[in-house]
């Protein structure tokens, strides 16, 4: 069974509407996006339009001022827990099925961060949309691992894991040992490529990232039955991000090409069986 990409938008340096345009063009029927993304004059007529469905949210990326996920009490963690209450309910709107967050930069305040994720995934449930943690280098949870065990431990049922396969070759961990050990907590994947050193967002296969290493991980997400898409970012820094993106679609859809590709179904068709 074929899983459908997603083109991440938050690396475009033009305008919205033509960048959700050139991802249309490029054969994508699936956009990962930020709160935010949508707001820009035109661009959710255009989204409409051109029938891109909003498979994952960045739901913390552009906190305001004022408030923090960073911090171990106060003012501004309330803040911020309200602000994405409200995000939570626009993004339903949208149709969205997953979003996610950051952990919180420091080891110190995983507590206070842990309390306010699971009232996030309390209201997200309510919404229907699954809440994930991503795992980032340098920050609290900085391996799959680590982000795994803490929504294990929060034990809540709306809480799951978004696995990054360039974190993970940071970190030096086997993306699909980690999906298989996850299974049905995970929520989410995105996908990028790197130099093992720094967080470079390459397109596929241009960095450490072998073929072979590639389709092990596919092949793990088929075989816990995973749902999803598959988040695509690729930076403005490297050749391009249409060109980028359109380099990776290619090569998961062909990677993926044991099935005639008439049979791919829709992620929310998989989810029903």
């Amino acid at each position: 069974m074929t899983i459908f990409p997603s083109a991440c938008m938050w690396h475009f340096d033009t305008a919205v509407t033509e960048a959700l345009r050139q991802v249309k063009e490029t054969a994508f029927h699936y956009i990962d996006i930020e709160t935010d993304t949508l707001d820009a004059p035109g661009a959710l007529q255009a989204q409409k339009d051109l029938g891109l469905k909003v498979s994952c949210v960045a739901l913390a990326r552009r906190l305001p001022s004022g408030t923090s996920l960073d911090t171990g009490d106060g003012a501004a963690l309330r803040n911020a827990v309200s602000f994405l209450k409200e995000a939570l309910g626009k993004i339903k709107d949208l149709g969205t099925i997953c979003a996610y967050v950051w952990p919180c930069a420091d080891g110190k305040q995983l507590p206070a961060f842990g309390s306010a994720i699971k009232e996030l995934a309390e209201q997200a449930a309510q919404k229907e949309i699954r809440l994930c943690i991503e795992h980032v280098p340098g920050r609290a949870l900085p391996t799959a691992a680590d982000a795994l065990r803490f929504v294990q431990q929060a034990g809540h049922p709306n809480l799951y894991l978004l696995l990054d396969l360039g974190h993970t070759l940071l970190s030096g961990e086997k993306a699909w040992e980690l999906i298989r050990r996850a299974g049905s907590r995970l929520g989410y994947v995105q996908m990028n490529d790197n130099d093992g050193k720094k967080d470079r967002h390459w397109p596929l296969l241009d960095g450490r990232l072998s073929a072979a290493d590639l389709t092990r991980t596919l092949d793990a997400l088929g075989e816990i039955g995973y749902g999803g898409t598959i988040g695509l970012e690729v930076s403005r820094d490297f050749g391009g991000v249409i060109s980028g993106l359109s380099k990776n679609r290619n090569l998961l859809l062909r990677l993926q090409a044991t099935e005639e590709i008439k049979s791919m179904q829709e992620p929310e068709t998989r989810r029903k069986r």
